[in-house]
């Protein structure tokens, strides 16, 4: 637990140490980017304060350097320029997190518990699935308005950039199904029953 919040606080320690330093060097472009992404990095505690979900220390530790590993590592600096599969695999990752996001959304709406009391892992792991997969989607849509209206290129004017990008968030989210369903029938706890454990 200590070590989990020690990884949290000190990427964000990073952000704002970062954030002042280019606030001095008059970099206002960074500034924005680095305090928005600081911003992100408090949305599970938003979340849980919106939906009385709680998260466990684990997925808000995963959330927390997904983000540093898109905004700072690949934006700020560029490893998305200086490794060609870094892109690739955040999608890819994007896909798993997403699909655990979809559970977190799940237990939101059904306060009652009805699909995890009468077990319909299927529609579980479908709904999990679903949420993925409409995640990498609106990723993408954000992208494209994103160049079109600010002139960016984050889809580098590539349709297969696009494309790309959609499937390995789609394996990511085939790979947290296969990972939940195998847990499933082996009788391992899921993410989804430690989730409900803790709520």
């Amino acid at each position: 637990m200590l070590w989990s919040k020690g990884i949290i606080y000190s990427i964000r320690f990073i952000f704002i140490v970062n954030t002042i330093y280019l606030v001095f060097n008059l970099q206002f472009l960074l500034v924005g980017l680095l305090i928005g992404s600081l911003l992100l990095t408090f949305i599970p505690e938003i979340f849980t304060k919106i939906s009385n979900v709680k998260i466990t220390m684990t997925g808000r530790v995963v959330y927390t350097v997904f983000i540093f590993g898109t905004q700072w590592l690949g934006t700020y600096l560029r490893l998305y320029d200086s490794l060609i599969w870094w892109d690739i695999m955040l999608h890819f990752s994007s896909g798993i997190l997403l699909g655990y996001v979809g559970l977190l959304i799940l237990l939101w709406i059904d306060k009652e518990g009805v699909v995890e009391k009468n077990i319909r892992f299927r529609v579980i792991i479908l709904f999990s699935f679903l949420v993925s997969v409409s995640g990498a989607v609106f990723w993408e849509i954000m992208e494209f308005l994103a160049d079109t209206i600010f002139g960016s290129n984050t889809q580098l004017g590539s349709l297969q950039d696009t494309m790309e990008d959609m499937v390995f968030g789609t394996l990511g989210a085939i790979l947290f199904v296969i990972y939940m369903y195998l847990a499933s029938h082996k009788k391992k706890k899921t993410v989804l029953e430690r989730l409900i454990e803790i709520n």
